[in-house]
């Protein structure tokens, strides 16, 4: 019985120790009610302020990362941003370049196709100047570029270009674009140069092939221009040409460009042919054995026109060859 009550006392203490929780009803009923050890409770409430603490501290937390990532994603859209309007003004920049390089390329093969005309041009004048036919088409300037790959020069640059070589680029086609104007007022200049000095050659040299150059033919001079004592009266008189003594026969050839004014026959000259060569200039062929040509037809230097002989007043087979400027005769050696 004793251990009895020693078990009521302690539980009674522990009731004392304890939080009574009562239900009263509002009908009739007995009231419940039950007891928690303040223990119990103590402990409880330290748990729920420990996890109200937790959640507390685990919000702050979390707020704080949210808006550090936040902030940061702000940046980095930010950040994206000037990337991308940045990439766009370099692909506006890049595409400029490329119309600028296609531009300059397709100025520079019109630059070179120029200068090969030029180039033909110039070798034509000299052609003229020689007296030699030359190709008017001329050898084609070596390329300074590979323009038939649809490749600009620096194109594959353009393509790679950053944001510090843009200003870089930028001053280069600046430059280029200085160059090739001035290179094309230049071609310009030389092409008027050029063409007027292709007029001045052929004008050159017409009158060289027009001019009296060279023998008629080739022979031994039995008489000098100027006073002489002729050869078969004995009295001395003015001789107006050249005798070239020769073989009967042998050929007489124009000494420049002209047209035949005369093919007949004279008093004293015997059978002869007048050239007129323009730019007041004649030249008289005479004693020929047979002429070749007609009066109106069209001769060039070295053109057999008549032949060797011994006609009209003469004491053998020769060609007297006369020089005529302005219808005045001047001695033929200074065209020989």
């Amino acid at each position: 019985m004793m251990w009895r009550k020693l078990l009521r006392r302690k539980f009674a203490r522990r009731r004392r120790g304890a939080l009574t929780i009562m239900a009263v009803p509002t009908t009739d009923g007995s009231v419940r009610s039950i007891s928690i050890p303040l223990l119990l409770v103590y402990m409880g409430s330290a748990i729920a302020v420990a996890v109200v603490a937790f959640l507390v501290l685990s919000y702050f937390g979390m707020t704080a990362t949210v808006t550090r990532f936040y902030h940061q994603q702000i940046v980095k859209d930010a950040h994206i941003d000037k990337l991308a309007k940045e990439n766009t003004e370099l692909q506006r920049i890049n595409d400029t370049n490329k119309k600028q390089l296609q531009d300059f390329a397709q100025r520079t093969a019109e630059l070179e196709k120029e200068l090969s005309r030029l180039d033909a041009l110039s070798k034509e004048i000299m052609g003229i100047i020689k007296g030699k036919k030359v190709s008017t088409t001329g050898a084609a300037v070596a390329s300074r570029g590979d323009y038939q790959r649809g490749t600009a020069p620096g194109e594959d640059r353009a393509e790679e270009s950053t944001a510090s070589s843009v200003a870089e680029e930028g001053a280069l086609a600046l430059e280029t674009q200085s160059r090739l104007d001035e290179l094309a007022q230049v071609t310009a200049e030389m092409a008027g140069d050029l063409s007027s000095l292709r007029r001045s050659a052929i004008s050159y040299r017409a009158r060289l092939d027009h001019t009296p150059t060279g023998w008629p033919t080739r022979g031994r001079v039995t008489s000098s221009f100027g006073r002489r004592r002729h050869p078969i009266t004995g009295r001395i008189q003015g001789h107006d040409g050249l005798d070239i003594a020769t073989a009967t026969g042998t050929p007489i050839r124009a000494t420049a460009d002209g047209i035949v004014r005369l093919s007949g026959t004279q008093a004293g000259y015997g059978r002869l042919v007048i050239i007129d060569h323009g730019y007041g200039f004649q030249t008289v062929y005479a004693h020929n054995s047979r002429n070749v040509v007609g009066a109106g037809q069209q001769v060039k230097r070295g053109q057999v026109i008549a032949y060797v002989g011994s006609t009209g007043t003469s004491t053998g087979p020769h060609v007297h060859y006369e020089v005529r400027v302005s219808g005045r005769p001047v001695n033929p050696r200074n065209y020989m």
